[in-house]
């Protein structure tokens, strides 16, 4: 099984968009490779790590991707027509 990209960030599943973001600009401040200067390696694969999750976890395709690959197992369960109408008119939404 991945990532599970949300307890990088140290949030529930339903955070909103602004938790996403606060979370992501706090953790990335702490481990910012320049912030641990003594540890730089480390910093900078953790601070890749919280990009990361930011990443997928803001970005609805990445999301619904994560989601249906990664976590559910009830992709069976979602009405595919209708995650691809969401997709198309999240274009702006996405990386």
């Amino acid at each position: 099984m991945g990532v599970d990209y949300y307890s990088v960030l140290k949030l529930g599943k339903g955070a909103s968009d602004d938790d996403l973001k606060k979370a992501y600009r706090k953790l990335a401040m702490k481990w910012h490779p320049d912030k641990n200067p003594t540890n730089k390696k480390a910093a900078e694969a953790k601070f890749k790590e919280v990009a990361e999750a930011y990443e997928v976890s803001s970005c609805l395709f990445f999301f619904l991707w994560f989601f249906l690959f990664t976590v559910g197992k009830v992709c069976y369960a979602i009405d595919l027509p209708i995650v691809e109408e969401t997709l198309k008119q999240s274009n702006d939404m996405c990386c």
